[in-house]
């Protein structure tokens, strides 16, 4: 592609030195920082920008805007915890922000004495010099050519386009992630715009665009948007407070069990404790009646040999009613009682034991009725294992 080397002022009569015009003057877009959106994060993790300012890039016509652009690129970049830089270009020289922890006052700073460099338009050569910077570091890299898309060697020497693509390919390659090349064209040139098209699709993702339609600041975030946003991942669950587990199995959770070893089988209260219900005893005696002898031939024998080896403390409870040293002996008697009991129906006795608390440890209130009964209980707790 041929390389425009620019106007030449020559003083040949006063209307020709009208048109030596001083450059035009190019006011940046006023635009801020793009946020993200809802659903949207900050997903570059390393962006280059790459400014040809080449002699391809008319200095007074083109270069005042191209100018422009790269500082309101800079204003709108969004904050963020990723490595940013510039590189200006022509022939063999480079003015370069180097890649490094984003700093906007910097990059503000590099673009607004961004200088012309003349020569030739070597769009390979920086493509290389940004996979150098790039080399080794990995997530999502985005680098932003801004040219007309004629490229040259270092002297302005027609090059083939395959050498840029191949470099562009290259520094991807380079990166341990993924590089997206979004261009954005200087002038209207179509041979331009179709290497700049080729480019911009060379790594599988990225974006084409005239220079032209960056005139505003919605059109600016548009773009930088999609340069830099990508889909927010999705937050992790907020740790929940684990639920309560059921070590026994007795359906009392650990954190309400009071009685945290009932035997597989065995039907525990609320308080998950192994209560031998409807146990009842003739009036201030032992002797167990008929139907409660089976009720624990039934219900209590069968959990205590499908748990062989538990060994079992047969606890004896009153109510308040009468002298606590009545009841407390009263209690006494009846746990040995139910003791005696099952080791008759062939419960080894090493395995049982007994204990009476008279009316020392209720589970309810003395004051009505069911709460007496309920306090009048005979109850079987594991004590160990042979």
């Amino acid at each position: 592609m041929s390389v425009r080397t620019g106007l030449l002022c020559l003083p040949l009569t006063a209307l020709l030195a009208v048109a030596c015009a001083t450059p035009t003057v190019v006011v940046p877009v006023q635009v801020g920082p793009v946020a993200p959106r809802s659903g949207e994060q900050v997903a570059v993790d390393q962006s280059i920008m790459l400014v040809d300012t080449s002699a391809s890039i008319h200095k007074s016509e083109q270069f005042p805007g191209e100018k422009a652009l790269l500082q309101s690129l800079v204003a709108s970049m969004p904050n963020g915890s990723y490595e940013a830089g510039t590189t200006a270009f022509g022939g063999l020289r480079r003015d370069a922000h180097p890649l490094s922890s984003f700093d906007r006052s910097g990059l503000a700073s590099h673009a607004a004495g961004l200088p012309y460099l003349s020569e030739g338009t070597p769009i390979h050569s920086v493509l290389a010099e940004a996979g150098a910077a790039l080399e080794g570091k990995d997530g999502r890299a985005a680098v932003t050519l801004i040219s007309d898309g004629s490229p040259s060697d270092a002297w302005g020497r027609d090059v083939d386009d395959a050498t840029a693509l191949e470099a562009a390919q290259a520094m991807a390659e380079s990166h341990g992630g993924t590089v997206c090349v979004h261009t954005v064209q200087v002038g209207d040139d179509p041979a331009g715009a179709a290497f700049l098209q080729r480019l911009a699709a060379a790594t599988g993702c990225g974006s084409t665009r005239l220079a032209a339609s960056l005139s505003s600041a919605s059109a600016i975030q548009d773009f930088q948007r999609e340069v830099y946003m990508g889909k927010a991942e999705a937050s992790p669950p907020l740790p929940q407070a684990a639920k309560p587990g059921d070590r026994d199995g007795d359906g009392v959770t650990d954190d309400r069990d009071e009685c945290p070893r009932t035997p597989s089988g065995a039907r525990a209260d609320g308080r998950g404790c192994w209560v031998i219900r409807g146990l009842n005893f003739a009036t201030n005696s032992a002797e167990i009646d008929p139907t409660s002898k089976r009720r624990l031939v039934q219900e209590v024998v069968p959990v205590i040999t499908q748990n062989s080896g538990v060994q079992l403390r047969i606890d004896g409870h009153t109510d308040s009613r009468g002298a606590a040293a009545y009841n407390q002996q009263l209690s006494e008697r009846r746990a040995q009682s139910v003791r005696d009991f099952l080791i008759s129906q062939g419960v080894p006795a090493s395995r049982l034991t007994a204990r009476g608390f008279g009316e020392a440890s209720p589970i309810a209130p003395n004051d009505t009725p069911e709460n007496l009964r309920r306090n009048r209980r005979t109850e079987l707790t594991v004590v160990g294992e042979e």
